[in-house]
């Protein structure tokens, strides 16, 4: 399909709804993630708040059941989808966060210098 097909805005929506077109990445610095900013997940619903960002994952504070349990999450920066100002946006829906392993701090790559 031609590229000047998806040039409005209305048709390439319609297009990525029917599968014909995969649809915009937004780019995103972690960086610009704050502390505090909510986080939901593929279907808007709330998971917790941002801790901090720690090198390719951002620490996520999610509540469960009730106000004095939580749990930390690691989230990649693979499952962010988009950014806003004050929000931050997964890629996967609520269901999955539980099975996706997010709740153990990543492990430290190898390094490279002590190889043989």
């Amino acid at each position: 399909m031609p590229d000047w097909w998806a040039r409005s805005d209305a048709l390439r929506d319609v297009l990525v709804e029917i599968g014909r077109m995969p649809p915009a990445q937004r780019k995103f610095d972690l960086a610009e993630i704050q502390p505090g900013w909510h986080v939901f997940d593929r279907d808007l619903v709330p998971v917790g708040r941002v801790e901090a960002v720690i090198g390719r994952y951002v620490t996520v504070r999610r509540s469960r059941w009730g106000v004095f349990l939580w749990e930390r999450l690691y989230v990649p920066d693979t499952a962010i989808g988009e950014t806003h100002e004050g929000a931050v946006l997964l890629n996967v829906p609520r269901a999955w966060i539980g099975e996706m392993g997010w709740g153990r701090p990543p492990r430290k790559p190898p390094d490279p210098s002590t190889s043989v």
